[in-house]
């Protein structure tokens, strides 16, 4: 069994523990392809630089990969990031849950 990296999990989980992050989570994982900033931007009542904000904790931690074009950016979800914890939270469960 691979080790499991706690710190690593919780900081993920940290980025992730904001129900706004979690719907945009959601939007893109609902989309075709990637989203503009702009179109997630449209989803929501906030400011563009309270969206930035989370766009880049999102990136940071991985769940989301940013691509630049001109004065646009356009996102996508990071499967791997996804799947990877998943798969983490799946083995602590199974792991210290003696049911």
């Amino acid at each position: 069994m691979a080790k499991i990296n706690y710190t690593k999990i919780a900081k993920q989980l940290k980025v992730m523990a904001e129900p706004k992050r979690l719907k945009i989570i959601n939007l893109l994982s609902n989309a075709n392809g990637e989203m503009c900033a702009t179109e997630i931007l449209k989803e929501f009542r906030v400011s563009q630089p309270t969206l930035s904000h989370d766009m880049k904790a999102l990136v940071d931690g991985k769940f989301v990969i940013s691509r630049r074009e001109g004065q646009k950016t356009y996102y996508t979800l990071n499967p791997d990031t996804i799947f990877d914890l998943q798969t983490a939270i799946s083995g602590i469960c199974n792991e210290d849950i003696n049911l």
